[in-house]
């Protein structure tokens, strides 16, 4: 099972937000206020960890530049926090209140828990495959290249800085899915695989249309890797493989997409396009 927990969050007084603003939930686990039983995915290194933590919305979009500008005080903000495998008791953890923090005090509010069965997930699968896929990546997406080495020459440039795609393709979107859902459902030894994956999305896709722009991300003062944000709309006519894409792709419109999702980065969303005129299915 994958869980979303919906939130709002009111600032008590007048405030810069951090950058990035997912910090100030980051911070409300860590410190065992708020959920403390995700405190080992907040903290695990896991490149695939089943979690994301957004950042603070307001007006549609996410507050990944705290710097940008003073919150007022009794602004609604929203967020959410991703994750799957939960245990029953974590439930009990989520308690609205009033809450300090090094970067002020907020009231916060759970408004719902959302939830998707990934055993059960063809249902979702069937409502977007008469459709071409469009994704929205709502906040940067940092996604490796590397992903799309075979194995067999991974050790080999292992050392090469390369850094992260600010134009990915299809086959690099839908490998970073691959590898996040293998990490759910428990899937080892991979990497084949999701190779393989990525080769045949790229061969066997129809680009539609995109505008995927890069930005610097401000994970930290030292950290600022380029990511991508905007959008890429694509169909892939061979249905037994746009199943499999679609299943991965559904799982990361939960848990996000690439690194840095812990603290809000890589957040994307599926939106429903349909496909007009003759459009051949191949089985």
């Amino acid at each position: 099972m994958i869980y979303r927990v919906n939130l709002t969050i009111i600032p008590l007084h007048n405030m810069i937000l951090p950058t990035p603003s997912s910090k100030v939930i980051k911070y409300l686990i860590l410190s065992g206020k708020f959920m403390p039983s995700l405190r080992h995915l907040v903290t695990s290194r896991d490149k695939y960890k089943p979690l994301l933590i957004t950042n603070l919305g307001k007006d549609g979009k996410r507050i990944t530049n705290g710097e940008r500008g003073v919150i007022n005080a009794g602004t609604q903000l929203n967020a959410f926090i991703a994750f799957s495998n939960a245990k029953s008791s974590l439930f009990s953890e989520i308690r609205g209140g009033e809450f300090m923090t090094p970067y002020g005090e907020f009231y916060i509010r759970a408004n719902n828990v959302e939830s998707i069965d990934i055993d059960r997930i063809e249902q979702k699968i069937v409502e977007y495959l008469d459709k071409n896929i469009d994704i929205t990546f709502i906040t940067p997406a940092i996604l490796s290249s590397k992903l799309l080495l075979p194995p067999s020459m991974k050790e080999k440039f292992k050392d090469i800085n390369v850094g992260f795609s600010t134009l990915p393709s299809v086959g690099l979107i839908v490998a970073h899915a691959y590898n996040l859902y293998c990490n759910v459902i428990g899937k080892k030894e991979i990497e084949n695989k999701a190779f393989k994956l990525a080769v045949l999305a790229n061969a066997l896709s129809r680009v539609i249309g995109y505008n995927l722009i890069p930005v610097t991300t401000g994970i930290s003062k030292n950290r600022k890797p380029r990511g991508v944000i905007g959008w890429i709309k694509f169909d892939i006519p061979y249905e037994k493989l746009k199943r499999r894409v679609l299943k991965y792709l559904i799982v990361a419109s939960y848990l996000g997409i690439g690194r840095s999702r812990g603290i809000g980065f890589g957040e994307i969303k599926i939106n429903s396009n349909p496909i007009y005129g003759n459009r051949k299915t191949y089985k």
